[in-house]
């Protein structure tokens, strides 16, 4: 009979608990019957129970290498619900009963349930600040505050824990304070809370205090960029920009802007001299302050939007999305085998200049066929990796766009989105992937570490059946501003391409013999 396993499935999905037995068993004398607990959901080929999420699937009968006869029943379960967990047992009827247990856990994406003070607290100086935020899923989610646009009182970026107090409030403790709940399942769960911090007293003298919007904004050759800095002071500071060591003045390539405390710097056609550090330095009377700000041409952070659960025992198809202003040149994939002792919580952090190490940095056959579509790992604890050209709408490379006719007009995008077929995956394994893009302007930083699972086996299911798993990746969907990029698999980038240069020949060789004939004529 099938060995009993473990199942962890996203709520929504479909999964297929399979029993298979063998004509050594003798199993076309006894009845095969699926039960929960002691509940009967199955006997034979008839179904008991009346839930209409179950149904029987017949094992298609095949010989083994051994020579025996494989038959029996898989349960099927769709749209599994929390109430569907726990252990399910699929037993041969005889003098010596035989049975196998399945146990499902049913995975939940995390959920704010509770945060307090819900939206807005005023707080007087001097005194203690509590916030609250609890959460709930499958696994147990694991919640952490941070600071919108600033670092947390303590001068850390984030900490951990339902409750943040904050025993002594002033003025720099104000802002919004964001409570993040994630358990690696689907999209993370996050809620703002507005501190206000009241003073008893009007101060009239402050020396100035600046805070980064953004420290590294994204822009493009020929696009408009907007750097900006939040300035507090008593005296109002004044405030003046910098690019690098020079001091920047209005100009029609420049311009300033104020509102109240925010201080922009505008540049309404980016060039490549644009890119680079800038400064905003607020002073009054009592003193300076400086801002730091970086104007870059790179894509942002890849963000994976793949389910979390894949339909296949040995192959995912893992896709991501990323912004760039110039058009993306190449991807490079990451993945490996999960470490069994690795929990399921826990955020690995590699070292980036590290990642490209050991047999990740000897995969050389990986780089010589980068249009293959898809790539077989047998895993392990060092990083597989491939690089991936991106194409352009003529199904070749970007890198070989300006091989297209110059009437052929290219229209870049922003958003881009990019899949990627691995196969020759372990079964019911737990993977975990990291990505990077490359423009004009260089590599981007390595993506957060996106986990992902095959199963114990390949899924058969009907188009109304198929698993419900939707946004179960990273995706920061307020940095997507445009139209998808298309996705195109490997057959179809070598016809595309093929057609491409086909054309670039019949225009750089066929035309002009042509008309080089007809003038002799």
């Amino acid at each position: 009979m099938t060995l009993g396993q473990k199942y962890s499935i996203a709520i929504g999905s479909t999964v297929v608990l399979p029993c298979k037995i063998n004509e050594t068993e003798n199993s076309s004398q006894y009845v095969l019957a699926w039960k929960r607990d002691i509940a009967v959901l199955t006997a034979g080929n008839v179904k008991v129970t009346v839930n209409p999420r179950i149904r029987l699937m017949p094992v298609q009968a095949h010989t083994d290498p051994h020579g025996s006869l494989s038959t029996g029943y898989n349960l099927e379960i769709r749209d599994v619900r929390n109430s569907d967990a726990g252990d399910y047992i699929c037993q041969i009827g005889s003098m010596e009963p035989k049975e196998i247990v399945h146990t499902l856990e049913i995975l939940v994406p995390p959920k704010i349930d509770y945060i307090s003070p819900s939206n807005k607290i005023d707080i007087h100086k001097g005194a203690p600040i509590r916030l609250e935020c609890r959460a709930s899923g499958n696994p147990t989610p694991k919640v952490v505050w941070s600071r919108k646009n600033n670092v947390m009182p303590n001068g850390e970026a984030n900490t951990t824990g339902n409750v943040l107090d904050i025993l002594h409030a002033n003025r720099h403790s104000s802002g919004h304070y964001k409570c993040t709940a994630d358990n690696r399942v689907g999209q993370p769960d996050t809620r703002e809370v507005f501190v206000n911090v009241l003073c008893r007293f009007i101060i009239f003298i402050d020396p100035p205090e600046i805070e980064v919007e953004q420290p590294t904004v994204h822009s493009g050759i020929g696009h408009e960029a907007q750097l900006v800095c939040i300035v507090h002071g008593e005296p109002t500071p004044s405030v003046v920009w910098y690019q690098d060591t020079t001091q920047l003045g209005i100009t029609e390539q420049f311009s300033q802007q104020n509102r109240g405390n925010k201080y922009s710097l505008v540049i309404r056609n980016v060039t490549y001299s644009d890119i680079g550090n800038y400064t905003c330095q607020a002073s009054n009377a009592l003193g300076k302050d400086r801002g730091s700000l970086s104007l870059s041409g790179l894509p942002t952070l890849c963000y994976f939007d793949s389910p979390t659960l894949s339909s296949y025992r040995d192959q995912y198809n893992i896709s991501w999305t990323v912004q760039s202003y110039s058009p993306i040149r190449e991807y490079r994939l990451f993945f490996r085998l999960a470490s069994k002792s690795m929990h399921l919580l826990h955020h690995e952090n590699p070292l980036d200049n590290h990642i490209y190490s050991d047999r990740a940095a000897t995969n050389s056959h990986l780089y010589n066929s980068p249009f293959s579509g898809s790539v077989s790992a047998h895993g392990g604890d060092q990083w597989e990796n491939v690089v991936i050209p991106e194409m352009n709408d003529y199904g070749a490379p970007n890198h070989f766009y300006n091989m297209v006719p110059a009437y052929a007009t290219y229209q870049p995008t922003i958003r881009h989105r990019m899949s990627f077929q691995l196969k020759n995956l372990k079964p019911a394994s737990n993977y975990e992937a990291r990505v990077q893009a490359r423009n004009d302007h260089g590599w981007n930083k390595l993506s957060s570490i996106f986990h992902f699972s095959t199963r114990s086996e390949d899924m058969e299911l009907e188009p109304s059946a198929q698993p419900a798993v939707h946004g179960a990746g990273l995706l920061d969907k307020g940095l997507l501003s445009s139209s998808d990029a298309s996705t195109i698999t490997g057959s179809h980038f070598h016809k595309s391409w093929t057609l491409s240069i086909f054309i670039v020949l019949i225009t750089t060789h066929l035309l002009p013999s042509l008309f080089a004939a007809l003038s002799v004529v």
